[in-house]
């Protein structure tokens, strides 16, 4: 039976793939999608949002949340890797749905103190919305079976030296909801270089699939739009030319199944502050002198690795099936 879910993103290239994988999901019954500032302003993402939805053939409502972070003096975007637009300048048709009226975090409270059983929420975003919605109502926190989150990373970051984007546009956020109760899977930046990829074959795979299915035609043209754009900003290869590891899909990939990952669980502690360290997961990984958990504190299971068979038999399998 489908688990219910709530996803939270900020739709750029990368969430836009993760929604299809959601939406074209039978493990997954998507209750509805939150928006937050983050990659592109919040009313791009909205439309973003709703154009991935059309292509998807599955129109789950979506909700507008948070425009700034909680403190609202960060301004930096990631418009340089997803477009002005966040879905790398690609002519998608614009939208036929349209935003719900009901505010995200409201639709967040509403939904979770509702459900008759506990339901699993991913965030693929900032966590602003999440954090608004646990101060507002705590006892969400009991009734969520798991919060996935594109969270971090424990060797490196890609915001700043040791911050990963998600985290480092709010970081106030990111604690909040790292120190919250909730059962919480990180899913970082790191199993991107560890299995976290989709190869040229696989694309190929996809792209063979677009004419019949709309969903594979908007994932293809994002993966290559995504090859193109590492050779134009100068990145470094360190995949398989023509590979491609977006960090939401591995994610909500994740969601859907944790065992194609490698998880180990650690106390995860967001830092706040600092001139390099600002928005950065520090992981206690040290054996045999942890820092005493707080009381109430669980340790965060952490993803290090993904199987990458596994990880793209269930991609492909998701999509072309």
């Amino acid at each position: 039976m489908p688990r219910n879910i709530i996803i939270d993103c900020d739709t750029g290239m990368d969430d836009a793939v993760a929604l299809l994988l959601a939406l074209r999901s039978t493990e997954l019954n998507v209750l509805g999608i939150t928006c937050v500032n983050g990659n592109v302003r919040l009313e791009r993402v909205v439309i973003n949002t709703l154009k991935v939805i059309d292509h998807a053939k599955n129109p789950v409502p979506v909700f507008a949340g948070a425009e700034s972070s909680l403190i609202p003096d960060y301004s930096e975007d990631a418009a340089r890797v997803h477009g002005t637009d966040g879905l790398g300048g690609i002519p998608f048709p614009d939208p036929k749905h349209k935003v719900s009226k009901e505010h995200a975090v409201d639709f967040i409270v509403r939904t979770i103190i509702e459900a008759d059983s506990p339901i699993d929420w991913i965030t693929l975003g900032p966590l602003t919305n999440a954090a608004l919605a646990i101060r507002r109502e705590p006892r969400i926190c009991k009734n969520v079976r798991m919060l996935t989150m594109m969270a971090g990373g424990v060797h490196s970051g890609n915001a700043r030296y040791m911050s990963e984007f998600n985290v480092f546009a709010d970081p106030e956020a990111a604690r909040i909801v790292f120190d919250s109760p909730i059962e919480k899977t990180m899913v970082p930046l790191d199993p991107l270089f560890n299995g976290g990829h989709l190869n040229k074959e696989d694309i190929a795979q996809i792209r063979s699939a677009s004419a019949e299915k709309p969903w594979c035609d908007m994932a293809a043209r994002i993966f290559e739009r995504t090859v193109r754009l590492t050779h134009e900003l100068g990145r470094p290869q360190v995949l398989d030319e023509g590979a491609v590891s977006p960090p939401d899909l591995h994610a909500m990939a994740i969601a859907i199944d944790p065992n194609i990952g490698t998880i180990e669980d650690y106390q995860v502690f967001i830092e706040t502050r600092g001139e390099y360290t600002c928005g950065m997961t520090v992981v206690d990984r040290r054996r045999y002198d942890r820092v005493k958990p707080q009381k109430d504190r669980k340790d965060v299971h952490v993803v290090m690795a993904v199987g990458q068979k596994k990880y793209s038999d269930l991609v492909l399998k998701t999509w072309l099936s």
